[in-house]
């Protein structure tokens, strides 16, 4: 029972750490030019589904591949922070392919790209802007899952050495 709530507290702390800090990074640019009360109520929207999605990845993918590594004896926090911060670079991709196999209709789409307005994909192809948005996603959530694995490794050999000594 010890080793549950050990993975139940770790997992409530990464998640909790991710979801503030991409919820900072999203919206803290927009609060500090125009800290309006819906503002607010679209960050507390933001925060919930990140803590959703990042709650559902530690569980379906991270500790599995935790206890797997844990079990070959490799869970060391170097292999914990390049397998944590792979796994949502490679979800984010399969999700990126599986979205780009739609219709064979034409779709163009742009958005503003750091204060300026840019196409990112013109009749079903990504321009130049749209893969460099592309790669500073996947560079996020690369940082993201690093500092989520990094965390999770010090907080699971900083609970196992406390319950070993208590």
């Amino acid at each position: 029972m010890k080793q549950v709530s050990i993975f139940i507290a770790v997992t409530l702390i990464v998640v909790i750490e991710i979801t503030l800090i991409s919820t900072v990074w999203v919206f803290a640019p927009s609060v500090m030019h125009n800290p309006a009360g819906y503002l607010i109520n679209q960050a507390l929207f933001y925060a919930f589904f990140a803590a959703l999605v990042t709650g559902i990845t530690m569980l379906v993918v991270g500790l599995p591949t935790y206890f797997v590594l844990d079990y070959k004896g490799k869970s060391s926090q170097s292999n914990l922070a390049l397998v944590g911060a792979i796994i949502p670079v490679v979800i984010f991709f399969f999700i990126m392919l599986a979205a780009s196999y739609g219709g064979n209709g034409t779709y163009s789409s742009g958005q503003n790209y750091y204060g300026t307005y840019r196409e990112m994909v013109v009749d079903s192809e990504r321009t130049l802007w749209g893969w460099i948005s592309v790669i500073e996603q996947f560079i996020t959530y690369f940082i993201y899952g690093l500092i989520g694995a990094v965390t999770f490794g010090k907080a699971i050999s900083v609970i196992k050495a406390r319950y070993k000594n208590a």
